[in-house]
């Protein structure tokens, strides 16, 4: 076993452990903090895939200003108790199909069931350089559209 599938082993522990500590907890800024702890184990993802730029996106934006930005919404409205519900019929059932869905799937990945193999893999991907020819060649009329989209916005306001 190698660095890079022990990084990779823990760093999905713990995006699991955080995922979970996401549903389960009942306090929102531990749920909040569950789900920082997601966004810094999948930016170490992206980084083992040699995706440096969405790596650093993926810190600064999501887990930087997202998750400060909903701690600060969380504790300056104050967690408010809710009512118990009842449950409605249709909820169970939905739920059963779901966790079916996912033991199948979980079983064929377990028996080795075999994908598509990947194309060659491009040797810049994720890097800014990447990114950057894609946005300007194949996507140039989609990115000044966005951007025009979003100066109209912030003249608007």
């Amino acid at each position: 076993m190698g660095p890079a599938t022990i990084v990779f082993w823990l760093a999905s522990a713990v995006a699991l452990a955080g995922g979970l500590g996401v549903v389960l907890f009942k306090e929102p800024i531990r749920n909040v903090l569950s789900l920082v702890l997601v966004m810094l184990s999948l930016a170490v993802l992206f980084l083992l895939l040699s995706a440096q730029f969405v790596f650093a996106v993926q810190v600064i934006v999501y887990a930087g200003a997202v998750m400060v930005l909903f701690l600060f919404v969380i504790t300056l409205l104050g967690p408010v108790r809710e009512q118990g519900t009842v449950r409605l019929p249709w909820q169970i059932f939905i739920s059963a199909v779901v966790i079916a869905a996912f033991a199948g799937f979980l079983v064929a990945m377990l028996r080795g069931v075999s994908y598509r193999t990947p194309d060659a893999a491009d040797p810049i991907f994720g890097s800014v350089q990447s990114i950057g020819v894609g946005l300007f060649t194949d996507y140039l009329f989609p990115f000044e559209l966005t951007s025009i989209l979003l100066l109209v916005a912030a003249v608007g306001c």
